[in-house]
């Protein structure tokens, strides 16, 4: 698996203490969403990947969570 690139690194140090996923889009890092305890995070994941996901067919993006404890872990969705 590819290495985490530093700019998912660098924003998941500004979002402590919390669940959240993270987006790097076209090189750019964002934090799309956060949740504090781990049952939210999954619901509010089924939301976004219902209803946000379809979105970034065409782009370039690879996804990221963020656990409370600074562990990161890239996601892949399937169709």
């Amino acid at each position: 698996m590819a290495e985490t690139p530093k700019g998912i690194e660098r924003i998941a140090g500004t979002v402590r203490g919390q669940y959240a996923l993270l987006l790097l889009l076209d090189g750019s890092p964002y934090v799309e969403f956060t949740a504090r305890k781990h049952a939210d995070f999954l619901s509010e994941l089924n939301a976004w990947r219902r209803n946000s996901l379809p979105m970034f067919a065409r782009s370039v993006v690879r996804f990221f969570t963020l656990a409370p404890s600074g562990e990161l872990k890239e996601l892949t969705f399937t169709k």
